[in-house]
This record gives C-alpha cells, sequence and structure tokens, in this order.
C-alpha cells in the first residue's frame, strides 16, 4: 500500500460530513494494516476522531503549515531511502569485486603450480626419452661390437682353413721332394713364419678375451642404466600418484562447491517459502483489517450525525479544497512516480525469475558436469590401468634383467665350480697316480715274465690329425708304407692280445731279465727317428725308415729278435703325444702298446733326436705323466739318436746346452739317457751298452716291469673319478632346477595373490556400490519430493553404471589374472627348457674338457672350439636378451605415446573443466548477486516498514500536537 496526500487529505472532506470522515479513517487503516497490530489500531482511531474535531476548528495558516511539514517530511524520508539503498549497493559492489579479486588470484595460483608440475613432468619425460636413447644407442654399439667379434671369428676360422690348407699343401710338397737337408731348411723356415702366425692368433684371442671383458662391463653399465630407469620410473609413479592425489582434491573441492551450490538453491526455496508465508500472513492481516471497517462502518454511523453539524463548514473549506486539489495533482505526479518505481520492481521480479531460469539452466550444465567427471573418473581409471599395465611390463623387464644378471652369476659360478673341480681332480689324479705306482710295485713283486707271439691282426685305420704346435719334420725316419697312402692310425681295440708269457707274476721268483727276454717300447714323435732306432738295435731292417715329414708308423708294431745273446721284443707305437689325437684314440694306442708288450714292458725308449730344440719337448712331462702315471719314470731311459751328430762334442755338452725342458725330462729320469748312432750300425758296442743300461734299471726296479694291470687299475680310477663327476654334475643340475621351479613357482603365487587382491579390492567396491544402490533405490522409494526423487535417480543411475563398470573391471581383471598366469607358466616352462638345455650342452662341454684336463692337457685347442661355440651360444642367447629388451623397449616407448595422447586428452579434459569451473563461479557469483539482492530487497523493505512506523509514530505525535 503506498502512502500518498490523497489517501490523507480526500476532497470530500470537507463536503460530506460523516461519509467523508469515514474515507478519511479507511485509507489510514489500510495504510497502518502493514506494520500496526490492532491494539495499536484502536488507539489510532480515538486519535484520528479527535484530530478530526481538531481540523474543524482548524485554521488556514495551522493548515498550510501542516500541509508544507508533511511534504518536506516525506521528501527527507525519500532522500534518506536512496542515501542508504546507494550506500548499500556500493557496499555489495566493493565486496563482490574483493571477492571476484581473491577467487581470480587463487585460481591464477592454481593454474601457475599446474603449470609448473606439468613442465616438471615434461622434463622428466624428457630425461626418460633421453635415457632410453642411450639405452638404445649402447644396444647398437654392443651389437656392432658382437658383428666385430663375429668377423673376428670368422676371420680366424678362414686362417685356420687357410693354415689347414697350407699344411696341406706342405704335406704334398714334402713327399714329393727327394733332397731331405735343402727341404728341412725350407721346413724351418716355414715353422718360424708358422709359429709367428700362431703367436698372433694367440694375441688375437687376448684381445678378444679383453673385448669380451669389456663387453661385461658394457652390459654391467647397462644394468646400472637400467638401474636408474627404474628408479626414475618409480619416481614418475610416485609423480602421478601426487597427481592423481591432487585430481581427488580438486574432485572433492568441485564436490563441496556442488553441495554449497545445493546448499544455495535450498536457502533460496526457503527464501521463496518465507515469502509465500508473508504473503499469507499480509492476507490474513488484510481480513482482520477488513472485520475491522465494518466495525469503522458502524462508527460511522454514528459519526454521521456529528457529520451534520459539519456541513455548514464544509462550505468554508470548499475553497480550501481547491488548494488541496492542486496539491492532490502534485501527488498524483508522486503517484506516477511511484508506479515508475513498482514497474522498476516488476521488473526486478522479471529478472529473477529469469535468473531463476539461468540456474536452472546452470543446474543442467552441472548434471553435465558431472557426467564429465564421470567420463574424467573412467579416463583416470583407464589410465590407471595403463600405468598397471607399464609396471607390470617394467617388472617384467626388470624381471629379465634379473634373470640376466642371475645367469651370468651362475655362468661365474660355474666356471669358478670348474676351476674348483679342475683341482680337485688334479689332486684326486695325484692320488691315484700315487696310489697306481703302489699297485704296480705290489703286482710286479707277484708277475712273472710271459712269452709273447705278435699278432697285429686286421687293424682298422683311423684318420690322425696333426698339430699347429708340432713341426712335421723331425725327420730321419724312413717308412715302411706307400708314401702316397693317407694318414691314418690303427684302431687298437681291434687288435689280438698277444699270448702272454715268458715271465712268473710271483713275487718270489725274481728273474733277471737277460736270462728270458727284454721287452722294450720305442717312445716319441713323429720324425724323432724310431724306426732307425728300432732297426739298429735289432741289428736288421724291420722297420722302413725314410725321410718324411709325416708319421711312418701308422700303427703299432712288435719285432723280436736275439741281440747280444738276449732275447728282445721292441714294440714300435705311432706318435702318441700329437695333441689332434682324441681321447679314445689315444687310450687304445696305450693300451695296445701295454698288450703288445704283456705282461708289461721292462723299459720304455723315450726318443729324442740330437739336433738343435725346437721347443719339441714342451708339454712331454705333462702327457707321459697322464697317460702312464708317475712310475713310468722309473722304468724309462732317454735314447739320443743321431747320425755322426756328436763327433764333435760329447753327449753330456749338447745337455747342458740344451733347453730346460730337456733337462727336465733327464733329470726326471733319473738321469738314466744313451746317444745311439743310428747312421753307423757297425758301431756295435753302442747297443750292448744299451741293453747292460736297460737291465741295471730294471734289476734296481722294485717292479720289473710296467704291467697292463696297473695301467688298467688307474683308467677304471679315472673312469671312477668321471663318473662321481657326472653324478656331482646332476646332482647339481636337479638342485638347481628344483630351486628354479621353486623360484618361479614362488613368483607365480605372488603375482596371482598380487592379483588376487586387486580382485578382492575391485569386489569390496562393487559390494560398496551395491549398498549405495540399495540405500538410494530406498530413498527414491521414500523420498516425496519429486525433484530430489529425479536427484536420486539421477545418482541411482550413476552409482548404477559405476557399479556395471567396476563389474567390468573386476572381469578384466580376472581374465588378466588368467592371461598371465598361463603366460607365467608359459614362460617358466620355456625358461626351464632352455635351462636343460643349456646344462646339457655345459655338460657334455664340461665332461670333454676335464677329460682332456685328466688325460690330454694339450688338447686346448679343442676347449677353446668348445669354448667358443659356448661364447657363441652365450652371444646367441645375449642377442635374443637384447632384442627381447629392445621388443619390450619399443612397447615401452608406445605406452609412453599412449600416455602423453591420453595426457593430452586429460589437459583438454581439464581445460573443460576449468571452464566449467568458471561457470560455477559465474553461477556462484550471479547466486550472491541474487542473494544480496534478495538481502537488500529485504532490508529495504524492513526499513520501509520501519520508516513507515517512524512516520506513523511521528504522524501520530504531529497529529495529536496539531490537535493540542
Amino acid at each position: 500500500m503506498k502512502l500518498t496526500r490523497s489517501h490523507w487529505f480526500p476532497q470530500s472532506l470537507h463536503e460530506g460530513g460523516l461519509s467523508d470522515r469515514r474515507n478519511v479513517i479507511g485509507p489510514v487503516c489500510s495504510v497502518y494494516s502493514d506494520v500496526v497490530y490492532h491494539t495499536e489500531l484502536t488507539s489510532l482511531f480515538y486519535t484520528i476522531d479527535s484530530g478530526s474535531r481538531y481540523l474543524q476548528h482548524e485554521t488556514e495558516e495551522d493548515k498550510l503549515k501542516r500541509e508544507a511539514s508533511a511534504g518536506e517530511l516525506e521528501l527527507k524520508m525519500e532522500k534518506e531511502l536512496k542515501e542508504i539503498l546507494r550506500q548499500e549497493m556500493m557496499k555489495q559492489l566493493e565486496e563482490k569485486d574483493t571477492q571476484l579479486d581473491d577467487m581470480n588470484q587463487e585460481v591464477r595460483d592454481k593454474e601457475r603450480l599446474l603449470e609448473e608440475k606439468n613442465q616438471i613432468m615434461g622434463q622428466r619425460e624428457k630425461l626418460l626419452e633421453e635415457k632410453e636413447n642411450q639405452l638404445e644407442e649402447k644396444d647398437k654399439q654392443l651389437k656392432e661390437r658382437d658383428i666385430q667379434l663375429e668377423a673376428l671369428r670368422k676371420n680366424l676360422q678362414d686362417k685356420n682353413s687357410q693354415v689347414e690348407n697350407f699344411r696341406v699343401l706342405l704335406q704334398e710338397k714334402y713327399l714329393q721332394l727327394e733332397d731331405s737337408n735343402h727341404r728341412l731348411g725350407e721346413k724351418d723356415r716355414l715353422l718360424e713364419e708358422r709359429d709367428k702366425q700362431l703367436e698372433e692368433r694367440d694375441k688375437q684371442l687376448e684381445e678378444r678375451d679383453k673385448l669380451l671383458e669389456e663387453r661385461d662391463k658394457v652390459l654391467e653399465g647397462k644394468d646400472n642404466e637400467l638401474k636408474e630407469r627404474k628408479q626414475e620410473l618409480e619416481e614418475k609413479d610416485k609423480q602421478l600418484k601426487e597427481k592423481d592425489k591432487q585430481l581427488k582434491e580438486r574432485d572433492i573441492q568441485l564436490e563441496a562447491l556442488r553441495k554449497n551450490l545445493q546448499d544455495k538453491n535450498s536457502q533460496v526455496e526457503n527464501f521463496r517459502v518465507l515469502l509465500q508465508d508473508k504473503d499469507l500472513q499480509l492476507e490474513d492481516s488484510n481480513h482482520r483489517l477488513g472485520e475491522k471497517d465494518k466495525l469503522v462502518e458502524e462508527r460511522d454511523k454514528l459519526v454521521e450525525e456529528r457529520d451534520k453539524q459539519l456541513e455548514e463548514r464544509d462550505k468554508v473549506l470548499e475553497e480550501r479544497d481547491k488548494l488541496v486539489e492542486e496539491r492532490d495533482k502534485q501527488l498524483e505526479e508522486r503517484d506516477k512516480v511511484l508506479e515508475e518505481r513498482d514497474k522498476v520492481v516488476e521488473e526486478r521480479d522479471k529478472q529473477l525469475e529469469e535468473r531463476d531460469k539461468v540456474l536452472e539452466e546452470r543446474d543442467k550444465q552441472l548434471e553435465e558436469r558431472d557426467k564429465q567427471l564421470e567420463e574424467r573418473d573412467k579416463l583416470l581409471e583407464g589410465k590407471d590401468n595403463v600405468l598397471k599395465e607399464r609396471r607390470q611390463e617394467v617388472e617384467e623387464k626388470e624381471n629379465l634383467l634379473e634373470e640376466r644378471e642371475k645367469q651370468l652369476k651362475e655362468r661365474d659360478k660355474q666356471v669358478e665350480d670348474v676351476n674348483n673341480e679342475n683341482a680337485e681332480l688334479a689332486q684326486q689324479i695325484c692320488d691315484v697316480k700315487t696310489e697306481v705306482e703302489r699297485l704296480r710295485r705290489e703286482i710286479s713283486a707277484q708277475m712273472t715274465e710271459h712269452g709273447e707271439t705278435s699278432d697285429t691282426g686286421s687293424i682298422l685305420p683311423v684318420r690322425r690329425r696333426r698339430s699347429k704346435e708340432l713341426p712335421p719334420d723331425m725327420g730321419g725316419e724312413t717308412s715302411d708304407t706307400d708314401p702316397t697312402l693317407p694318414l691314418r692310425r690303427t684302431n687298437s681295440m681291434e687288435i689280438n692280445t698277444p699270448h702272454m708269457g715268458g715271465e712268473s707274476s710271483s713275487p718270489d721268483s725274481p728273474v733277471s731279465p737277460s736270462v728270458s727276454e727284454l721287452r722294450l717300447v720305442l717312445l716319441g714323435r713323429t720324425g724323432a727317428g724310431r724306426s732307425a732306432a728300432g732297426n739298429t738295435i735289432l741289428g736288421r731292417e724291420e722297420w722302413r725308415a725314410q725321410a718324411s715329414p709325416t708319421a711312418v708308423t701308422q700303427r703299432s708294431k712288435r719285432r723280436e729278435g736275439d741281440v747280444c745273446g738276449r732275447k728282445l721284443v721292441l714294440v714300435d707305437i705311432p706318435d702318441c703325444f700329437c695333441p689332434g689325437l682324441s681321447l679314445e684314440e689315444m687310450r687304445q694306442d696305450v693300451g695296445l702298446c701295454v698288450r703288445l708288450s704283456a705282461p708289461g714292458p721292462h723299459a720304455f725308449l723315450l726318443v729324442i733326436p740330437v739336433e738343435p730344440s725346437k721347443g719339441e719337448e714342451r708339454g712331454v712331462l705333462e702327457r707321459i705323466e697322464e697317460m702312464f702315471g708317475e712310475g713310468f719314470w722309473e722304468h724309462t731311459v732317454i735314447l739320443f739318436t743321431h747320425d755322426d751328430g756328436l763327433k764333435e762334442q760329447s753327449i753330456e755338452e749338447f745337455l747342458q746346452a740344451g733347453s730346460q725342458d730337456l733337462q727336465q725330462l733327464v733329470e726326471k729320469s733319473g738321469s738314466r739317457y744313451h746317444a745311439l748312432n743310428i747312421k753307423d750300425r757297425a758301431h756295435g758296442t753302442q747297443v750292448s751298452e744299451l741293453l747292460d743300461q736297460v737291465e741295471e734299471m730294471v734289476a734296481g726296479n722294485r717292479e720289473r716291469f710296467y704291467s697292463s694291470q696297473t695301467y688298467q687299475e688307474a683308467e677304471d680310477q679315472v673312469r671312477e673319478m668321471e663318473g662321481k663327476i657326472q653324478r656331482e654334475r646332476g646332482e647339481r643340475k636337479q638342485r638347481e632346477e628344483r630351486d628354479l621351479r621353486e623360484r618361479l613357482e614362488k613368483e607365480l603365487q605372488d603375482s596371482l595373490i598380487k592379483i588376487e587382491g586387486v580382485i578382492q579390492e575391485h569386489e569390496g567396491d562393487i559390494r560398496t556400490l551395491s549398498e549405495r544402490t540399495s540405500e538410494l533405490e530406498r530413498q527414491v522409494k521414500e523420498e516425496r519430493d519429486e525433484e530430489k526423487k529425479r536427484e536420486l535417480e539421477r545418482e541411482l543411475k550413476r552409482e548404477s553404471d559405476r557399479r556395471e563398470e567396476m563389474e567390468r573391471k573386476l572381469e578384466r581383471c580376472r581374465e588378466k589374472r588368467e592371461n598371465e598366469r598361463r603366460e607365467m607358466e608359459e614362460r617358466h616352462r620355456q625358461e626351464i627348457e632352455e635351462m636343460m638345455e643349456i646344462y646339457e650342452g655345459e655338460a657334455r662341454v664340461e665332461a670333454e674338457r676335464n677329460l682332456m684336463k685328466i688325460v690330454l692337457p694339450e688338447l686346448q685347442r679343442n676347449i677353446m672350439i668348445s669354448q667358443t661355440k659356448m661364447q657363441r651360444e652365450f652371444s646367441r642367447q645375449m642377442e635374443e636378451k637384447n632384442r627381447q629388451m629392445k621388443e619390450k623397449n619399443r612397447q615401452m616407448e608406445e605406452k609412453n605415446r599412449q600416455m602423453k595422447e591420453k595426457d593430452r586428452h586429460m589437459e583438454e579434459k581439464d581445460g573443460e573443466m576449468e571452464r566449467l569451473r568458471q561457470n560455477l563461479k559465474e553461477v556462484r557469483e550471479a547466486h550472491s548477486v541474487l542473494q544480496k539482492r534478495l538481502e537488500r530487497e529485504g532490508r529495504a523493505q524492513r526499513a520501509l516498514i520501519g520508516m513507515l512506523g517512524w512516520v506513523r509514530r511521528n504522524s501520530s505525535s504531529w497529529l495529536l500536537h496539531n490537535l493540542i
């Protein structure tokens, strides 16, 4: 209700009497009905009644003063209201500006922090990419080095083949030549060149070993780099976790903002409800005022009687009413102004309605944003899955590296074990040799001499290879076979054992060898003159000797004869010191030698030519001890052969000028040696002196001869040791296989336990979501408010979708667990098979190497070949592992690219989130503006009510004052 001048002073005040006074009282009551209680109205009625009586006697001057004071009071009130509203608007605008500045500053700070974190992540990703590039470059360098090593190996093989071809050509050339002296000089020169080549080859092998060591160092560096990369990946995972935490915090903040917005909406709804309640109260008060109007009408009837008395005075007031009409016009203009203000208020109401619509649209946007947040949650879950897969790939890569390190360590341990076993075997061989010597002495005391018959039988040839260390020009022999025949060796296992007899095995009947027979065995390298020495001792041409660079004696031969009143048995065996001999061939030759001289030779004649040393004696000492044992030296006489080469010097001078290896051989044989001129056979005393020296040696020995039984026992012990080594190796292999299976089963169990934990977590989440869904369904059923019910239904739908997503994730985890289990089992099976193959190969190589070390130490070439094969296999495995590593790196790069792509999508989503956040801020600002305006309007209404009360109080006092 607007307070106007027309309501206070109607034109008919002085014309209608009591009815006109009723028209005055009605509007006044309607004005006070907004702010005054019923008790105040009652007192007001009495005041107005007294005022009306005063107006009957009011003068014109008093009337003008009263009207002027009322106008000034109204203008003053309008100015004060405008000033109060303006100040409140300014304060609200300032508060809004400060809040906007604070929020903008917070947004800028957060954006700056996000940019810094993104820069840090980018730098770390660049570091990881650089490290990966470095690893790839190092892998390329390793490949290039492997290629270089392979090229060096091929070059070495080509050179070896060239050397072999060259050797064949030399053999063919030497078979065709007749002039031995000229060819010997040529051959010496070629041998020197060959020694140089061998030295160069040894240097190359040393360089290759150095390269292998460098490669191991590079591998160690690569392992260190992989460890560093692992640490960087762990740091990156930590950063991602921190980023996830930040995202969760941001989501929590957004959730809080959403809740605040809902609270604000609820406050607006409450405010609307309060307005409706207030309207109801106003309607109630109007109804009550209507009842009061009825009471006033009853009183008006009483006043009509008094109005009749005022009719006469009304005429007087007509002139004054004209003045009042002019002022009423002014008041009507002011009413128009107030109506315009009412229009403004209506427009504001419309704006409020439009803003309500805007708020509804913002609610829809918030719902869309919730959907986007759900999609973002899904993306984050996918990112988590990708990160888990990447971690699993990194773990697999680390497992491969650890397995590789373990394989290297196991190989180092195997090498150490082999060295230790070799040392133990050497010690065991020494013990066996001492035991063999003891047994030989005991058996020789029990055995007697027996006669033998020579039966060389049909001998199957076995191809013999020459050694790179043995010169083919140790000539001086003549051959009893065709020189065009290929180099063959007899298979001693197919030779019939000759008749064994001539000696008693009783230790109590030691018979002098001169009474029965004397069994001698000729030993020596190819070209040492064994055949010529045998012919000289027997005094006839039993073996055809000729100058040849190859072995004249291709098979073991036995010859008998009477020399110097003694029955003499002479056995010539091929060169048993050749490193090209296989283990089986060497055993067959030694066994055949002992059987042809059964029950055992009285003496071994080690034939060495009298000529400048060429290093031929090197390794002979160890080879003899490996073949025959320590007891060999008790039955050995060194026979120096020459063709008038000692005319200018004695044999003692030759020995003093000889090599250290030759002097060691003489010392080992007890300084028993004899010089034999194989050219001048007429010098008969040299053979008888040799036989006397042999008889003297036999008489001084406890064991009369070297027995085959002793050799057989030594061989049995060696085979027993080999069996023991094989058993120990098999046990170790089984133990390592068992450990590997246990480790693989443990890894499988750990992986399954980890995946089970993830599945249990997902199941717990699903149960939580199910409970949440049930709770929401219950709330939907119980909720009566349609809007809240729709909100609960939307939330229920979101929870259901999340539960379905969690169930799908759980199913994927189960499938992944099953796939990982199958893959791990397959990988474990392949690793066990590879380990079995490696162990079998290593066992074969190691067994052959140990046997060679036991029986034939100089077969290092075969060992080097085996080591080369093992190294190639190891290189192949390393290349395979490197290829797998590169494949894993490629997969990691692909995953990184996908991660970058997803990060880009996440950045886009963050931008969308930022826009949504900005929209939310705008909504909040609009909501705060609306709330503030509502508060201002409420305050304005309260101020208006207070002002109306003040006007009422002042006007009442003014009326009373005027009445008084």
